[in-house]
């Protein structure tokens, strides 16, 4: 079946699509909060900055009025004259490449602003507003007033003042101040641009290292481009999400904390860095990256092999941080009573069914090791001892050392058992064991494992593992169903928690 089409050639006209006068105002709608609308004028000000010399910047922000000054380049009339011109921008490879950020910043910021503005060399400044209550009740369309007056000239400035404020609070300032000091750090700390707000400097905090951690990076991609930057390893780890890149695209932050090349999760809480990536497609409002461009994908898919040994020091380094004396003495003590539930009456008759098992009266053993150690006198001690005793060698007395042995006796044999935290991968078992006839049972707890990091008490977290990787490990001693493991597991556990009380 052939289609064809519903026109016909001498029945074309054309059809008028020029935006109704209500799109403009609409524009307020885009979502942007107070920093990122600021942050839309602070890079057309970047734009416009002069070579060899300083941006400065200067934001002010009042309960009735906001306003953005800069001493970049500014506009002759041709260019003021397209200012307000919906998505006209003749900027290449710079911030405000789509031309959409001056509108819709100023727009959800207030119901009225005005541009004025100075080219180098013009001896002309321009005035250009946009009243929202006039523009809807104006029969003139597509217009705005612009007046022209004399200016000196040596000036070249633009300046953005916002009237009838939408939002403002006490401290709104201050969180402008924050937001603009991390979105345009790397512009700050080379010196290329200066930004005060209310008077007070905007200054990039540096973060709180771990030392010898971090590391810069520049991986090149396909067609010549490139991802930059450093990360490391924060001394302290945040469980609220605040870790992560700050992502930039041209020296412009586009993201915070955001997890690029990584995956969210507890164990990875101390990453922190920044990553430049300015090839990268970015959504109209500059608030994201296009995740589905083939670019990020790329870009992505490098950081992460990049980023491997990395990601395995901060896992080892969250375990460090949780397993803390404490948690190891609270853990020992839990041992303690576990070994002597193996030795009890209870223990004893339950385990007296399996055809296996050696049913045990006492453990033969003493439960305590000691270690003998011996100390060599220092030099300058050996010396002077073998001038008084006239002695070749005097010797330190030996230093006993005990360390408890936690057993478990099967086939006649006292085996003991040990307890271990390790970071075993966030796809690993949330516990596992290993036998060895010299080492004896090795019981780890993975805290790598999610409900590890969820958890907050980590203590009875592995006594659990401890009881059950005991109980599986009987019971395929005694070649029993390993589905007696979990009754066994229990009764540990129940007596264990009683001599606990007790204690």
């Amino acid at each position: 079946m052939t289609t064809k089409s519903i026109f016909h050639e001498s029945g074309i006209e054309e059809i008028d699509i020029t935006p109704d006068i209500s799109l403009m105002p609409k524009l307020s709608f885009s979502g942007y909060s107070a920093p990122q609308a600021i942050g839309e004028l602070v890079d057309n000000a970047i734009d416009e900055r002069l070579n060899e010399q300083v941006l400065k910047v200067s934001i002010n922000i009042k309960k009735e009025a906001i306003s953005v000054a800069d001493n970049g380049s500014g506009m002759n009339k041709n260019v003021a004259s397209k200012a307000l011109v919906l998505a006209f921008s003749k900027k290449k490879d710079k911030l405000g490449e789509f031309g959409l950020g001056l509108k819709t910043a100023c727009l959800s910021l207030g119901d009225y602003f005005e541009i004025i503005t100075t080219a180098q060399g013009n001896n002309e400044e321009y005035h250009i507003y946009f009243d929202r209550k006039k523009w809807e009740t104006s029969e003139r369309g597509w217009k705005v007033p612009c007046k022209t007056r004399k200016a000196e000239a040596t000036d070249h400035c633009t300046i953005v003042n916002i009237n009838r404020l939408k939002i403002f609070y006490p401290n709104l300032h201050n969180y402008i101040r924050d937001d603009i000091s991390r979105r345009y750090a790397p512009f700050i700390r080379a010196k290329e641009v200066e930004i005060k707000v209310n008077g007070k400097r905007c200054e990039p905090e540096d973060a709180a290292l771990t030392e010898g951690t971090k590391k810069e990076f520049d991986i090149k991609l396909a067609n010549g481009n490139k991802i930059f930057g450093w990360y490391a390893l924060l001394k302290e780890g945040s469980q609220r999400g605040f870790y992560g890149f700050s992502t930039f695209r041209r020296g412009r932050m586009i993201t915070t904390y955001d997890k690029v090349g990584f995956d969210a999760h507890p164990t990875v809480a101390r990453l922190f860095g920044e990553l430049h990536m300015d090839h990268i497609p970015v959504t109209h409002n500059k608030r994201e990256f296009i995740k589905e461009s083939r670019e990020y994908r790329e870009a992505e898919a490098a950081l992460r092999v990049e980023m491997k040994e990395i990601l395995r020091q901060a896992r080892k380094k969250a375990g460090e941080d949780t397993v803390t004396d404490k948690v190891k003495q609270e853990v020992e003590i839990w041992k303690d009573k576990i070994s002597e539930s193996l030795r009890s009456e209870e223990f004893r008759t339950y385990t007296s069914r399996f055809q296996n098992i050696e049913a045990s009266p006492d453990l033969e053993e003493k439960e305590t090791v000691e270690v003998n150690v011996e100390k060599r006198a220092s030099k300058k001690k050996q010396g002077k001892e073998q001038k008084e005793s006239g002695t070749e060698r005097e010797r330190i007395p030996k230093v006993t050392h005990k360390r408890k042995r936690h057993i478990i006796r099967i086939k006649g044999k006292n085996i003991e058992f040990q307890h271990t935290f390790a970071p075993l991968g966030s796809m690993g078992l949330w516990k596992t064991y290993t036998y060895d006839s010299k080492k004896g049972l090795e019981i780890f707890t993975n805290t790598d494992f999610p409900a590890y990091s969820a958890t907050s008490d980590k203590v009875f977290y592995a006594v659990i593992h401890i009881a059950e990787a005991i109980s599986e490990f009987f019971v395929q001693a005694a070649q029993e169903e390993l589905a007696n493991a979990s009754e066994l597991k229990q009764l540990i556990l129940r007596k264990a928690s009683k001599l606990k009380t007790e204690l």
